[in-house]
């Protein structure tokens, strides 16, 4: 059903030599990965999984729930899918299995969540932009942690991703980018406009903005590494293992291995 493309072509990508493909005749909204490198694609209602090299493994969604709005598949044991314009929030498992009952955002007068990341194994994380709230809480939607972001101008951010339980990043394309800590109590910001896509990976920040590729080393607080992505239009980056994943504007995902 899924048919591997077979044009490829050699770039460089911060470091060593790496050949490129897009790997699907298939378009991709959005799309995310694992630990183990496996690609999760979504359009509309439907999410696909596929492993690194392709292969087609399973398939989600729940269409009367609307399009999906966001996937975190960052924790090895569980996913989140979450559909915001129903205000659901579905863990999966390993097989796109859901764990238990789909969890409701507007019961628990959740009714405004625009970003929704897993936290660690046992919290998840959200953010309200409309009322600038972000909030921590338990699998079951109980508010462990409420933080008001009273910044000087009112943020809106396309992206939420947390590291492990003591980390958690906003990407605002306009404004940069807003670190909180384990607490959600807000720790620094990037001031790197224009950023359509971003990453939180060991050490490093990587991002991509202008079609180029950016590493920042978190620790060390310098950029190392900048790069010209060579491929057209590239709108989402994520890097797994040795294997780097790039989105373009079209919805076809090149896949690359160092």
């Amino acid at each position: 059903m899924y048919k591997r493309i077979i044009a490829a072509f050699i770039i460089a990508i911060f470091v060593g030599e790496v050949s490129a493909q897009s790997i699907y005749n298939t378009a991709f909204h959005h799309f995310t990965t694992d630990p183990m490198a496996n690609i999760y694609g979504w359009q509309g209602s439907q999410l696909n999984k596929y492993t690194s090299e392709g292969k087609f493994l399973q398939t989600f969604g729940i269409p009367s729930y609307g399009n999906i709005a966001h996937v975190d598949a960052d924790n090895a044991v569980k996913t989140l899918v979450f559909y915001q314009e129903a205000g659901k929030l579905v863990l999966l498992n390993n097989k796109l299995a859901p764990i238990g009952n789909e969890l409701d955002l507007f019961e628990h007068d959740l009714t405004s969540i625009t970003l929704a990341a897993l936290f660690g194994n046992n919290q998840i994380v959200l953010f309200d932009e409309p009322n600038q709230d972000l909030y921590i809480t338990d699998l079951n939607l109980n508010v462990v942690n409420k933080t008001h972001c009273s910044f000087p101008e009112e943020i809106a951010p396309f992206f939420l991703q947390s590291e492990s339980d003591h980390c958690i990043m906003l990407v605002d394309s306009l404004k940069g980018i807003f670190f909180f800590d384990r607490f959600g109590t807000f720790d620094r910001r990037l001031p790197i406009p224009g950023i359509l896509s971003a990453q939180l990976y060991g050490d490093n920040l990587i991002y991509l903005k202008d079609n180029t590729l950016y590493q920042y080393n978190r620790k060390k607080l310098e950029q190392t590494h900048t790069s010209p992505s060579f491929i057209p239009n590239s709108k989402e980056i994520r890097m797994a293992g040795t294997w780097r994943f790039i989105l373009d504007k079209d919805g076809t995902l090149h896949t690359i291995q160092q």
